[in-house]
Order: C-alpha cells, then structure tokens, then sequence
C-alpha cells in the first residue's frame, strides 16, 4: 500500500514559501513587500482550509458603524454570511463573520507583537449581534458569538529559536493592555509556531479595572514544523468555534426586515 508522509509533504510546502518569502524580500519598496508576503499567507489560508472559510485582507465594521482597522489577513464565514460592502478591492465584512484575524509580518519581534495586539483590538472590540436560529425542533434559539481569533504571521523572528518562548512570554505579558489585545496564535515560518492559552486576573485599583496576565502557556509540536502545526492546530481552534453566529440584521439600522419592526 502506498504511504503518504504529511509531514514531508508540508515541510515541501514550507520551505516553497519560506522561497517565496525570501524572494520578495529583494523588494525594495516595503508596501509592494508586504503585499507580497500578505497574498502567500492569503493564497495558503484560501487553498488549504475548508471553503465555508474564506480569508482576504478587510476592514472589520459593526451594527453601530464603527470600523476596525485594515487588517492583513480576515478568517470569515462563506456559508451564512455576506461581505457588508466591496469595491474597488476594499472590503466591509461584519463582524458577526469573522472568526480569526491575523496581522502579517517580516519578523517576530516585540513591537510587532505590540503592533498586531493593537490591531487585533480594533477588531475584537467591535459589537457583534446574535440572531435566534430556529432548530429543527421549531425552537428559537440564540448562540453567542464566541471569542475571534487573534494572530500573528512572520517569515523571520529576531531572537534565537531556543529563546522565542521566554522572550514572547516576557513580550506579550509587559505589552498586553486589555482582554481585547490577546494574541491566540503566532507563527514564525522558518521557526516556530504555537497556540497560547492566558491565565488571567482583573484588580480595581483606586477604581481602575487593572488586568494582568499572570501566566501564558504555549501549545506547540516542534517535530512537525511550524507550517504543519499551523495547519492543524487552527483547524482545531476554528473547529472548536463552531458556525459563526446568525447576524441580526435589524441591527443595522434597516427597519421592516423583520416583521416585528413595524
């Protein structure tokens, strides 16, 4: 019987684009560099993960028109949700859709983690809505939209690969402002990759809500290569989500679509 070895398999497709990263870092212009490295991590999202999946570079809007940041690369539903608005390759997705968002990079260093916390934010602070799916029951129930991913994809990373853990845990725990900043997954292709768990504690200090990240785990697997692990631990994350929730749309501000509106 023939055999198949996956990981040989994506170790292939790692070191294609780790090619790819390094040929597009002969580009001087940093904009078309980034762009560059944005569409292979885009291309590997929209090639390899299912299609109820889709991931494009977006900004995030919700019901009360507030508007995230341009992100890099925006994970969102194909199945029960529509892109709000597009034009001209500018992209309006409603934040009841989304379920990862990822800020790319060169390197992994600090202040890009900063950086893609910051962004993040801008995305998981949004209000998302949650309509009453009917079962096949005949029930009328409603599912809460559960937390968004949030990432970070670099090429390189700035420190030793034996010291990334130490110095990400020293990294994120002196950065992280808010709930809203949490990193869940990073990603350095020639590297290394994990998926991070956060224990964490809220103070009211002279009646300031502090938060405070005690302690970070890392879930990781470094026999089978940062891509390979990548693949499959974010399916995990994205299985775990389940379906996005069901948008309600007379949130947005459109009377008469529902006919308790009138």
């Amino acid at each position: 019987m023939p055999y198949v070895d996956i990981k040989q398999l994506y170790k292939a497709k790692q070191e294609q684009m780790l090619a790819t990263f390094g040929l597009t870092s002969a580009f001087s212009h940093p904009v078309v560099k980034g762009d560059a490295t944005e569409d292979e991590w885009l291309n590997w999202f929209n090639e390899y993960f299912p299609k109820r999946y889709k991931a494009e570079g977006a900004s995030v809007i919700d019901c009360d028109g507030n508007c995230s940041d341009q992100i890099d690369v925006v994970v969102y539903d194909t199945h029960f949700s529509p892109t709000i608005f597009s034009m001209n390759g500018e992209k309006f997705i409603p934040a009841e859709s989304v379920y990862a968002v990822f800020e790319v990079k060169q390197d992994l260093t600090k202040d890009h983690i900063q950086y893609a916390q910051n962004k993040i934010e801008s995305v998981k602070k949004l209000k998302r809505t949650s309509a009453a799916i009917v079962t096949i029951s005949g029930e009328r129930k409603f599912r809460p939209a559960p937390p968004i991913i949030g990432g970070l994809l670099t090429h390189k990373s700035a420190w030793k690969c034996e010291n990334i853990e130490s110095n990400l845990k020293e990294s994120i725990m002196g950065t992280i402002k808010n709930e809203n900043q949490i990193l869940d997954f990073i990603c350095c292709l020639s590297c290394y990759a994990c998926g991070l768990e956060y224990k964490l504690e809220k103070n009211t200090f002279h009646d300031e809500l502090i938060f405070m990240v005690n302690n970070i785990k890392f879930a990781t697997d470094s026999d089978s290569g940062p891509l390979l692990f990548s693949y499959f631990k974010l399916l995990r994350m994205l299985q775990d989500m389940g379906n996005a929730p069901a948008i309600a749309y007379s949130k947005y501000g459109i009377s008469g679509i529902d006919f308790n509106d009138n």
